[in-house]
This record gives C-alpha cells, structure tokens and sequence, in this order.
C-alpha cells in the first residue's frame, strides 16, 4: 500500500483501539483500521473509516455495548 503522506510503498493497515470524545459522550471503537507507514512514521485514518466513526458516533447508542474500563492518568497525581 502507497503512504498518503510520504508516497512510499509499505504502508500496511493496523487494527486498533481509538477512543474518540470527551468526559461522559467518550466511546471506543475496536478494531479500528489504521495505516501505519514504516517509512515516514506516521500513522492516520483513511476519509471511508472517518465516516463510518462518525456513523457510529451518530448511532452509538444502538451500535455500542456498555462495559467497565478502567481509566488511568498519565503520570499519576499531579
């Protein structure tokens, strides 16, 4: 796969766990397809996986399923 970014071959999809809003609307999507390219080091999301996070960011409550995570803070106390 060509990278969008640097336009070098190698770039290869990753499946990920992104979390996307704030405070009480967050969610997390799994297996999320993400390029990585190992060329220029940068990673982002394809404009058809934006749209289909915003689907179901405008349907969450039909497509999500509730569950405890456990959230911890970078660096502890502050």
């Amino acid at each position: 796969m060509v990278c969008d970014v640097c336009g070098k071959k190698g770039a290869r999809i990753r499946r990920m766990t992104r979390s996307f809003g704030k405070g009480k609307t967050a969610f997390l999507v799994e297996r999320v397809p993400v390029v990585s390219c190992p060329n220029c080091g940068e990673s982002y999301l394809t404009a058809s996986t934006l749209r289909e996070i915003e689907r179901i960011r405008r349907h969450r409550r039909q497509l999500t399923k509730g569950r405890v995570v456990p959230v911890a803070t970078f660096g502890g106390a502050a």
